[in-house]
């Protein structure tokens, strides 16, 4: 069970103002296309080349597109999973569009970086 977050990333809380505790996938999910890569301090190797693949002048999408796939995929209930990437280089925007499948349901959502 995780802590759930709003759509901010701030804690969710139940109208009596307590935690909600849920396991939800999509919010595995999105945390992890969140993460630059080296910015969680306890290992600097978890995380997404944002900066160094992908807000670049000529980004290789589809390089970058299967590195995102692969982090969906690493989420233990997610069997497959389709992105697509859209990025700005000069205002450092990227959209994130995908689908992950699991045994239970398709989740499709867009999060939106900015550098």
């Amino acid at each position: 069970m995780d802590i759930l977050l709003d759509s901010n990333g701030d804690l969710k809380l139940s109208g009596s103002g307590d935690i909600i505790l849920a396991n939800s996938v999509s919010q595995k999910i999105k945390i992890r296309i969140r993460w630059f890569l080296g910015e969680w301090r306890w290992n600097r190797e978890v995380g997404l080349p944002y900066f160094e693949n992908l807000f670049q002048k000529r980004p290789d999408t589809p390089y970058f597109e299967n590195l995102v796939k692969n982090e969906l995929l690493a989420v233990d209930e997610v069997t497959d999973a389709v992105v697509t990437i859209t990025s700005d280089p000069v205002t450092r925007k990227a959209r994130i569009q995908f689908t992950a499948y699991t045994e239970m349901e398709a989740i499709r959502e867009e999060v939106v970086i900015l550098g």
